[in-house]
């Protein structure tokens, strides 16, 4: 009788130990509208909240990075987004506007990291630019006019923050989603099939290919 008790609770201590190990991180999604597209995505062991905003740039998230991020205490954080900031620099001000972001990224990083959280960095998703006669039209004026063609131009300076980041990621040992490279389309841009109608933000195939990525990583 005692050997068939014992076997119980042994057998009971394991489920439980089973099950606590199996309950999900808590991870918190913050950025701006492509953040706050993706939902709530199903990732390896991660329950999801999205805390994104759309129309938000890295200044705005960081204002707001105390009481959404925080004061809930999750376990980890996605911290998510930087177009915003560039394609509404003042002319003349986006170098000031690349360096105001990486400020902001690394107090975020700093803030959730006294507060015991742990931070996942992504690298920002580029515009579409298409090889098809509209986009190569656009480049034609925009040169003719002694321009660079403008999501040609906002794209530079993403990827010049994302070069940052993954560079950040690095030497601080933080898990990095390079979201920009999950869905560049072979021309530095991303694909023209992840586009909504607005050739801006991004669709359920879009988000679908991000999740599949991501998933991959998280896996590792």
């Amino acid at each position: 009788m005692d050997l068939l008790r014992t076997f119980a609770v042994t057998i009971g201590f394991l489920f439980m130990t089973q099950s606590v190990s199996a309950a999900p991180a808590r991870l918190t999604i913050i950025g701006a509208s492509y953040a706050a597209g993706w939902g709530a995505p199903q990732l390896p062991g991660y329950a999801v909240t999205n805390k994104g905003v759309g129309g938000e740039d890295s200044s705005q998230v960081r204002a707001r990075f105390a009481r959404d991020v925080v004061a809930a205490k999750p376990d980890a954080v996605l911290i998510w987004g930087h177009i915003n900031d560039i394609h509404r620099a003042p002319a003349g001000k986006v170098d000031e506007v690349k360096q105001r972001a990486k400020d902001n990224y690394r107090a975020m990083h700093a803030e959730a990291e006294a507060a015991g959280i742990k931070v996942l960095l992504a690298t920002e998703l580029t515009f579409s630019v298409g090889d098809g006669f509209f986009d190569g039209l656009m480049d034609r004026i925009a040169r003719l006019r002694g321009k660079q063609n403008y999501r040609v131009m906002i794209n530079g300076h993403v990827k010049e923050v994302n070069a940052w980041l993954r560079e950040f990621a690095r030497e601080h040992e933080l898990t990095l989603l390079d979201l920009e490279r999950a869905v560049d389309s072979g021309n530095g841009s991303r694909r023209e099939e992840y586009d909504q109608e607005d050739r801006s933000h991004v669709n359920a195939t879009g988000y679908a290919a991000l999740t599949s990525y991501a998933t991959t990583v998280l896996r590792r």
